[in-house]
């Protein structure tokens, strides 16, 4: 049976009248990308992709009776998610597919590192490529293998790598120009087939070059540590912060306030600079348009865990309460409001 171009424009007027409004607004799409985490020791980001997040699936079938059906707005499955378990120059950490992150490993400026990666691949799909390889802050998948990786350290495109675990051996010099406080990753990008085929990446470990401990202080980080807060946001409103807060205290009692408490035991007394801030915020996805206009703010409550020796931020969130411990219960308390830090006075209160 053959439609003639006129009856076709008809047949599609008839279902654009019949179909919905989106069911997605660049709201859902804030929420989808809200929360990235990065933690020390074993745990690390974790990216949506926005393509993937509201890629959509749109039917138009015809009956043969001529009857338009609906459009159907189908949001895009999920992808396969990877787990890993990296060694690092005798140093492993286990890297899962969700709920957790990549490990940071301290870096001295020209060192060889020789990297085992198991990479475990999920039921019930077989990956069609692997690549794995040095990234610096950006991933970009493509059909065709990574934009932004370099070096590739390791690639599987040839055979597919079924459910089950594999075996990577990786081998890397850490530049020898990369300064004190700087970081690099080591990251994945996968492809797979079938009715849904697609790509995506991930980090799985950090390596950063450890800070001279006299950087280390809160005056001689409190710059960084404001400028590091006011730069992961957007600001709804244009209206500036009611404060800005910093603590310095351990990695588990950081995540007690701040994360969700599954912090790694063997780094839980690892220094860290645990910041607050309060105001009307969005995360900063890079996109065009600010996240929050012309919806309501992401969250009031913006805080961030950085690690004192490399100053790799370990993890960042956006939300709607204040923290339940006080501040001051776990050391001096620097307000960052402005740009000459003082001792806080402020009150942390919802």
């Amino acid at each position: 049976m053959s439609i003639d171009e006129r009856e076709l424009r008809s047949r599609l007027a008839e279902t654009a009248a019949l179909a919905g409004p989106p069911r997605f607004t660049t709201e859902d799409l804030a929420a989808r990308v809200r929360r990235i985490r990065r933690r020390r020791g074993g745990a690390g980001i974790i990216a949506v992709s926005a393509a993937a997040a509201v890629a959509l699936a749109v039917a138009v079938p015809f009956t043969r009776g001529g009857t338009s059906q609906p459009v159907m707005s189908v949001p895009a499955p999920a992808a396969p998610g990877l787990s890993y378990t990296v060694t690092v120059n005798g140093q492993t950490r286990a890297v899962p597919a969700t709920a957790g992150g990549r490990p940071l490993f301290t870096v001295i400026p020209g060192e060889r590192l020789t990297m085992t990666v198991e990479v475990t691949v999920p039921r019930p799909r077989a990956m069609t490529a692997l690549w794995l390889g040095i990234t610096n802050g950006l991933l970009s998948p493509r059909p065709d293998g990574p934009a932004d990786m370099s070096p590739i350290l390791a690639a599987s495109t040839r055979v597919p790598l079924r459910p089950g675990s594999h075996r990577f051996v990786l081998h890397w010099t850490v530049p020898a120009g990369l300064r004190a406080g700087t970081s690099r990753q080591l990251s994945a990008e996968w492809a797979w087939s079938g009715p849904e085929p697609g790509e995506a990446e991930g980090d799985v470990a950090d390596f950063a070059v450890r800070l001279p401990s006299a950087a280390a202080f809160p005056a001689a980080a409190a710059a960084r540590l404001r400028t590091m807060a006011l730069h992961a946001v957007t600001i709804c409103g244009g209206a500036r912060p009611a404060w800005i807060l910093a603590v310095r205290t351990t990695s588990s009692k950081a995540m007690a306030v701040a994360g969700e408490g599954d912090d790694i035991a063997d780094n839980a007394t690892d220094a860290v600079y645990l910041v607050l801030m309060k105001g009307d915020f969005a995360l900063d996805t890079g996109a065009p348009a600010p996240p929050c206009a012309p919806y309501r703010p992401a969250g009031h409550y913006f805080s961030a865990i950085v690690d004192v020796a490399t100053f790799v931020t370990l993890e960042v969130g956006v939300g709607d309460r204040p923290p339940l411990v006080p501040l001051q219960t776990l050391g001096p308390v620097l307000d960052l409001t402005s740009t000459t830090p003082a001792a806080s006075r402020v009150q942390v209160r919802a």
